[in-house]
């Protein structure tokens, strides 16, 4: 009977550690999968209001002296 455990023990945790992996990586692909949807929803809702908000200047863009000054 000593022999028995003695042998079946390896394969028990063997087995255990394989459920464990793949509970785990079922796990995190759903969780990268969540996600990846609501940062799609968030970049969707910022993008709809930055074209709904976009204020056209009425002045026109000033032009860079391109010039250093320093103190």
């Amino acid at each position: 009977m000593q022999t028995f455990f003695a042998r079946f023990v390896p394969f028990l945790v063997v087995g255990i550690m394989l459920v464990l992996l793949f509970v785990g990586l079922f796990i995190l692909s759903n969780l990268l999968i969540f996600g990846a949807i609501v940062g799609m929803i968030l970049y969707a809702v910022a993008w709809i209001r930055e074209l709904l908000t976009r204020k056209k200047s009425a002045l026109p863009e000033k032009k860079r002296s391109n010039r250093t000054i320093e103190h």
